[in-house]
């Protein structure tokens, strides 16, 4: 049976906001999770209902909460975008490798590998220069405190423009399938009426002299037959113009999910996971400032009768003397709970552990430096893989391979980064660390050999050195033919070196053979004398 042909026309009649607010009225007790375990933890992350910048949020007692966040979410943005290598591999594809194993050429090969360094190492320039880790490291934060987290990949206008735009848990709605994937989204933001079009302010009929106010801008992304469609409205209107269409692999949108539960639209946060924990952080350590600052009260009190003189008692100075019995007519206030609040603090300790277990605070094994190994980020991802459930796993599939995608399609747009001609495959994930992985093989292999005493003799008769020079160059995304000599320069410094070397014997030989003559004569001359 044929398909019909769908009509994107029609998605033109159906309306953005009513839409977003039904799908954001199912999903009331998500946002109330949500926002109970960002009033724990960061509370401007997820404010509550109608919250404006100029209103006072409440801040938590303690800030422990916070720090780990902070400390979680940094690991993971570290984790999927290091700084100071490409988050994704280049490999050929199939049909690339069976050319060239059919060929045997180990030129080509290397050409390959050098044209996927060098793209690598355009792309990591890319996400620098649009400085994509700063909303990045925003919606990870958003996505340990609320579970849930959107990205959408943007052409920047300005080169100061970041080329990532996040949105917070209350800003956007989502429909997804079964097996979690999304089939319709929607985001609400505020827009200042200068900064829209001539035509779409048109259509509004505003007048920029009067109507000044922020205006509600929706932007609604729904697939249709394999195909996503997206389309905008601001207010109530419909903006016709703004309709266009994204194939799979070049659709901008990310929801992530911190952890993706089967069947539900929106994933669990780790906060949501620890909420007792974070509670029982908050009433603790709340009982324990409450003691401290009845404890730290001065309050003395004065026996009935007494014959000290309260007005001179409270005006004297340090240090004066005056006439009273203070050790039979004055005590101070005392708070004996020592032994209460002992238990206190220790379900404060014992909780503050769990959480810093939780959220890889006592088992951070990055140094605080510019550079980085990529064993301590193999070891990092390790940490978050087996501690959270596969949740580098996830937001591998749901942030590392789009955006991988999206990344490699802007650089065939604007920089002539050719990939046709390869077919270059992205991966993600822990294979993504592997270029420095090879480098650690390769120096392990020689190492090896060189320890192997019944090798040692024989190594540099079999030992290829110009291949493996070649394969520690790709290996650390270095330039090729830049450090090492090439065959041919080799082999015309070996000429020059002969040529030399036989200028230089030409020369001794002629030097001999004058000095030789030289002593004749001088020999004859004498026997005449």
């Amino acid at each position: 049976m044929a398909k019909s042909k769908f009509n994107e026309k029609l998605l033109l009649d159906e309306g953005i906001k009513e839409r977003f607010e039904q799908l954001d009225g199912d999903r009331t007790a998500v946002l109330d999770e949500a926002r109970a375990c960002s009033e724990l933890t960061l509370p401007y992350l997820l404010p509550p209902s109608g919250h404006k910048e100029t209103d006072v949020l409440d801040n938590p007692y303690q800030n422990l909460g916070a720090r780990l966040v902070n400390n979680l979410a940094n690991k993971i943005a570290f984790t999927m975008l290091p700084p100071n290598q490409p988050f994704f591999r280049l490999f050929p594809n199939e049909a690339t490798e069976a050319m060239l194993d059919a060929e045997q050429g180990e030129e080509k090969k290397t050409l390959v590998n050098q044209i996927a360094v060098k793209i690598e190492t355009r792309a990591q320039k890319l996400i620098a220069k649009q400085f994509l880790s700063v909303p990045v490291i925003e919606a990870f934060k958003s996505l340990v405190v609320t579970g849930n987290a959107l990205l959408v990949k943007i052409e920047p206008k300005d080169p100061l423009d970041k080329g990532l735009k996040s949105y917070r848990l209350d800003n956007y709605v989502v429909n997804r399938d079964y097996r979690g994937n999304p089939l319709e989204i929607i985001t609400r933001e505020t827009v200042n009426p200068h900064t829209l079009d001539d035509d779409v302010l048109d259509v509004l009929e505003l007048d920029l002299t009067k109507d000044t106010e922020d205006v509600i801008l929706y932007t609604r992304a729904v697939l249709r037959q394999k195909k996503w469609y997206e389309y905008q409205a601001i207010n109530d209107t419909v903006l016709e113009d703004t309709l266009t269409s994204y194939d799979a692999e070049d659709f901008p949108y990310m929801p992530l999910r911190w952890t993706a539960v089967n069947g539900h639209d929106y994933g669990v946060g780790h906060c949501s996971q620890h909420k007792a924990d974070l509670i029982t952080l908050e009433a603790s350590y709340q009982l324990l400032l409450e003691h401290a600052s009845v404890a730290g009260r001065t309050v003395f009190g004065i026996k009935p009768g007494s014959q000290i003189d309260l007005y001179e008692f409270n005006n004297a100075e340090n240090g004066k003397a005056i006439m009273a019995d203070f050790e039979n007519d004055l005590t101070v206030a005392r708070v004996e709970k020592y032994n209460d609040l002992k238990a206190v603090y220790d379900v404060y300790q014992d909780t503050s552990r769990r959480l810093e277990q939780a959220f890889l605070s006592a088992n951070s094994v990055t140094r605080d430096a510019e550079r980085v190994t990529a064993m301590e980020i193999r070891y990092l991802a390790n940490d978050l893989e087996q501690s959270h459930g596969g949740v580098y796993s996830v937001l591998s599939q749901e942030f590392q391979v789009p955006m991988s995608r999206l990344i490699l399609k802007e650089l065939e747009r604007t920089s002539n980064v050719d990939l046709k001609g390869f077919e270059f495959v992205p991966v993600t994930g822990m294979e993504a660390l592997g270029r420095n992985n090879d480098a650690d093989k390769l120096r392990q292999f020689s190492q090896v050999l060189q320890e192997t005493p019944v090798l040692q003799q024989s190594i540099a008769q079999y030992f290829n050195v110009p291949n493996y020079i070649e394969d520690l160059t790709v290996a650390y995304s270095l330039p090729s033919g830049r450090y090492i000599k090439t065959p041919e320069q080799i082999a015309q410094e070996q000429q020059a070196m002969q040529e030399q070397q036989l200028a230089v014997q030409g020369l001794g030989a002629a030097a001999k053979s004058a000095g030789a003559g030289l002593g004749a004569q001088v020999g004859g001359q004498q026997g005449a004398m």
